[in-house]
């Protein structure tokens, strides 16, 4: 738990992407660029911290659409995004305010807090099926190892209400001093004791890997591989790549069997009814999206189903549209990009 935080790389992500209420953001009237398997695609970003959507620019906007990176759209260029498609295709300008990794908590929270347009009449909440781990999720270190300069706020349902409770880095400083904030972290993070400390290597170490042989027997198998690969000059990017793709396959197992966890599902219906309310207050017509990742159609299509009974039963008044049974019939390779990331 007591990871040192690189100083150098601190004031990196401070001047780039910190963001105090929402832990990290894309900021207003920068470029920035993705790795993609032949090269690097260029993303800009607008005065307002929009993804820059060039089509019909000089309209005035319609849609508001806010989410993680299938929202973003990540490893696509600016004129590849769905934005852009459902720009060119209904004639009406649509804002991009996704932003990778985020929680559908962090991209409410960011629609409740960004001016749009009085134009606005559509707000789309766009996440991947794995949103209900990162909800849970106070430090992200907790849940995805290494991590960690990105704290975040998180909801919780206290006494039957929706409580948020704010990220607790503001500052240099914080951040600096961040040990002195464990003891609430670790009571609020949802992964502290289950995944951390679960999967953590330590002393007396064959009752650490006894703990999860499976997932330690696969992951050490992929290190070695990758190990005696480089040496002998025979790696390739699937062997550099499959030890992430093991702890990848692994974080979506999990986020699945949290579908079968009343509370978790609780907490994620009640974000989403926060939404709806926020929407109609604001006069914008709300719908959510669901997009699944590579590895969740995959899994779907084994029949091991678990979040699309959850979003199809969700009964909450606004239209729910989950991709995952019009993609499966697809062929896949046209639609995802095998990247470390889980296939965006």
């Amino acid at each position: 738990a007591r990871a040192a935080l690189d100083e150098t790389g601190l004031q990196k992500f401070l001047e780039h992407g910190f963001d105090p209420l929402l832990g990290w953001v894309r900021k207003p009237n920068t470029t920035g660029y993705d790795k993609v398997p032949d090269g690097k695609v260029q993303y800009n970003i607008d005065h307002q911290g929009a993804r820059r959507n060039a089509i019909i620019s000089q309209k005035s906007a319609l849609i508001a659409t806010f989410g993680d990176s299938y929202t973003f759209c990540r490893q696509e260029s600016d004129d590849e995004t769905w934005q852009f498609h459902m720009s060119q295709k209904f004639q009406v300008q649509v804002q991009n305010f996704g932003v990778g990794n985020y929680g559908v908590d962090q991209a409410l929270l960011r629609y409740e807090n960004t001016k749009l347009a009085p134009s606005i009449k559509i707000s789309i909440l766009g996440f991947v099926p794995e949103t209900i781990c990162r909800i849970h999720s106070y430090w992200k270190h907790y849940l995805e190892f290494g991590n960690t300069f990105a704290f975040k706020p998180r909801f919780a349902i206290e006494e039957g209400k929706l409580v948020l409770h704010p990220n607790l880095m503001q500052t240099m400083n914080d951040f600096l001093n961040y040990k002195e904030k464990l003891p609430k972290i670790n009571k609020i993070d949802g992964f502290y004791k289950t995944k951390f400390r679960s999967l953590q290597f330590r002393f007396p170490y064959l009752f650490s890997f006894l703990r999860h042989p499976d997932r330690n027997s696969k992951l050490i198998y992929t290190l070695v591989r990758r190990k005696w690969s480089r040496l002998w000059g025979l790696s390739s990017p699937q062997i550099e790549n499959d030890p992430f793709h093991v702890i990848m396959g692994y974080n979506l197992w999990e986020a699945h069997k949290m579908y079968q966890n009343k509370l978790a599902c609780d907490l994620l219906k009640e974000i989403l009814v926060r939404f709806k309310q926020k929407a109609e207050k604001r006069g914008h017509y709300p719908i959510i999206l669901v997009m699944p990742q590579l590895i969740d159609v995959k899994i779907y299509q084994d029949g091991k189903n678990s979040y699309p009974e959850f979003f199809s039963s969700l009964d909450i008044g606004i239209p729910v549209w989950d991709l995952t049974k019009m993609i499966s019939s697809q062929n896949l390779s046209k639609f995802y990009t095998e990247d470390l990331y889980g296939g965006h």
